[in-house]
């Protein structure tokens, strides 16, 4: 056996699909077996392997174990001369086994050879090589400062950028997503992934025990590798910082004198603590920065209205600054809630839900206002004009800063993408079928045929670069059918990165890609989606809950006349309003639920209740489904409202 390629899945299987697809179109000519090891996946990606790929080796097992155990797992089995570490989202050209099998056997002083790696754009990945992480390495890399100063091959040299990334030469570090290691200099380094990395650093450390073991870690950019989830997918989160720099210690402990390590591991926490609270304010503004922008607009507002109406209208003594400290910052956050509550900052973008957000956040603030002390009631004319004259200046500012790329969000009258799907013309229906049942899929405007000239498409794969920019095209499904993966790659590279890219396999329900290595990868599928798995639909969901249990003790003395089991009634009221029980929850058994959005047990189920009837679990399954899929506020409100008698369950 030539070569073993090991692949460790966890929850991916469209992507895994691509990759062992890929790697089988590229086996042919090379003794090669495929090892899949599952961490218990909860998706039916073991099913699906044992049925797509009869001929992949399948190890289940039964706990995440992590990257590394997983790997040696399957390594415990391995026939190979090779092993190809290789990542589940990640696809390969026909050609990359046998060449670069070919390279190794050609250098025997090659212990570990790495491929040039591209994001789902076709744009170079700078993790497909890096630099072994000194003090200013890891300093440098923790604190984020390789990211600005990226051309330095000083302050980035953790990415080794003083190796062209089409040089092949050799480097200290190659990246864990796809490393081709020659066994017998594995064992010789002391043998595969050290398990005490559960995440991360275990490609440095494996690389840098087969660099002392006399073996060279080679960069090798004659084969490109595209990475859907790159590096840079992770290293803004709070949550990789951390797990990476605990795996970075443990890699310093390891290699490092205790002298050199405790310095190392000082300057690596401090760089851990400065990251976490750049993080936190970085992901705060991103989520902040629209309410901000209209808590200032609002603030400018009140403070004009007020002027005009003192000094304009009225001419009447100064409103004094101590009333306006103590009643505008609870104006503003007042409709800054409303707002909030009224999905004005949901995706998509809809005016019409900020002037219902400023409609009923005025109408909050004058209720507000009549339970103020009289002394700081100075005018009902001010909050209602400045409610109007706000509501004017968010949505035309809304509009004019998004024009100009200042505020980032999706309008609701967005015309949908145009892509086109690359295939003959059998693999186009079908390709199409497929793609009109998908949620959110892009606007077809037609087929570029694989082929040297067009035929009936819009035009051949050859013209494909000026006929994507003449006919504003935004996004390109390659149809792998009659079509190579290098073809593809080669598309990719040569139209850029303004365009996304999709793979649609034969008889396949998914499109998988990756607008750059800065999203974590995105694909289309017939799998169901759920309005509960939304953040906003569960909000609403919340505050459907919160309302009704205000509303059903206020009409308690009514209530108690209406309701089976008035004390239970009372007492679930509370229940809710703590968020122990929501009113409507799921009718099923709990093992029926899995695949749902998760809900906290329920007072009523989501269907009219007729007292001795009890529906079949197929029938309460499919309610459960129906209400999950096309959750909306008022569901709940109608259920409530049949279901009055039975709110004492």
């Amino acid at each position: 056996m030539k070569v073993s390629v090991i692949i460790v899945n966890y929850n991916v299987k469209y992507f895994l699909e691509v990759c062992v697809h890929s790697v089988l179109r590229a086996a042919p000519g090379i003794d090669a077996e495929v090892i899949v090891v599952d961490n218990n996946s909860s998706d039916g990606s073991c099913d699906f392997v044992r049925q797509r790929f009869p001929s992949v080796t399948l190890i289940e097992n039964k706990e995440n174990v992590g990257f590394s155990r997983a790997n040696n797992q399957a390594v415990a089995v391995a026939k190979g001369e090779y092993i190809l570490f290789l990542n589940p989202d990640t696809v390969m050209p026909e050609g990359f086994l046998k060449t670069t099998v070919d390279y190794m056997d050609k250098h025997p002083d090659a212990g570990a050879l790495g491929p040039r790696l591209i994001d789902g754009k076709g744009q170079f990945a700078p993790d497909s090589k890096k630099s072994f992480p000194s003090l200013s390495v890891a300093i440098f890399k923790t604190t984020g400062l390789n990211k600005i100063f990226s051309r330095s091959a000083y302050i980035n040299k953790y990415y080794a950028v003083h190796v062209d990334e089409r040089e092949t030469a050799e480097v200290d570090v190659l990246s864990g997503c796809c490393m081709l290691v020659r066994k017998e200099a594995m064992e010789k380094s002391g043998g595969p992934f050290d398990e005490d990395y559960f995440m991360y650093c275990e490609d440095v450390d494996l690389s840098y025990r087969i660099q002392k073991a006399g073996y060279k870690n080679i960069y090798y950019p004659e084969v490109d590798l595209i990475h859907y989830k790159g590096e840079s997918t992770r290293k803004m989160t709070l949550s990789y910082v951390r797990i990476f720099n605990e795996a970075l210690v443990t890699f310093v402990k390891k290699h490092y004198t205790k002298n050199q390590a405790g310095l190392f591991i000082l300057f690596i926490n401090a760089g851990i603590v400065l990251r976490a609270i750049l993080g936190t304010v970085k992901r705060a503004l991103k989520v902040l920065h629209m309410p901000l922008f209209d808590a200032l607009i609002m603030l400018l507002t009140l403070y004009g209205i007020k002027e005009f109406w003192v000094n304009e209208v009225k001419n009447v003594a100064t409103i004094s600054t101590e009333m306006v400290y103590a009643t505008f910052p609870a104006y503003i956050i007042l409709w800054l809630l409303s707002l909030y509550f009224n999905g004005a900052y949901d995706q998509p973008y809809r005016a019409l839900k900020v002037a219902r957000g400023m409609l009923l956040g005025t109408i909050i603030i004058l209720a507000y206002y009549g339970l103020l002390p009289p002394e700081y009631r100075y005018s009902r004319a001010i909050i209602i004009f400045s409610g109007m004259a706000g509501t004017a200046m968010l949505i035309g500012l809304h509009e004019l800063l998004y024009r100009m790329g200042v505020l980032k969000f999706v309008p609701y009258d967005a015309l949908p993408h145009k892509a086109v799907i690359v295939a003959d013309e059998k693999a186009f229906r079908q390709t199409a079928d497929v793609l009109r049942q998908v949620n959110y899929a892009p606007e077809l405007a037609g087929r570029i045929n694989p082929g040297p000239t067009a035929g009936s498409a819009l035009g051949a794969i050859s013209e494909m670069k000026p006929l994507l920019y003449v006919t504003n095209i935004n996004e390109v499904i390659f149809c792998i059918n009659g079509l190579t993966y290098t073809e593809v790659f080669a598309k990719m590279q040569e139209c850029g990165g303004r365009y996304e890219y999709k793979i649609h396999l034969p008889g396949g329900e998914s499109f998988v890609g990756s607008n750059s290595s800065a999203t974590s990868g995105d694909l289309y599928t017939l799998d169901r989606r759920f309005n509960l798995s939304s953040f906003a639909q569960m909000r609403n969901k919340r505050m459907i809950d919160i309302a009704a249990s205000i509303a059903f003790m206020a009409l308690a003395p009514l209530m108690i006349f209406i309701v089976k089991a008035p004390g239970t009634f009372i007492a679930n009221c509370f229940r809710v309003l703590a968020g122990r029980l929501t009113w409507v929850g799921y009718v099923s058994s709990h093992e029926r639920l899995v695949g749902l959005p998760p809900l906290r047990k329920g007072v009523i189920v989501p269907c009219n209740i007729i007292p001795g009837y009890e529906p079949g679990e197929e029938v309460k399954y499919n309610i459960d489904l129906i209400y999950a899929r096309q959750y909306s506020p008022g569901i709940d409100i109608n259920l409530l409202l049949n279901n009055l008698r039975f709110l004492g369950r």
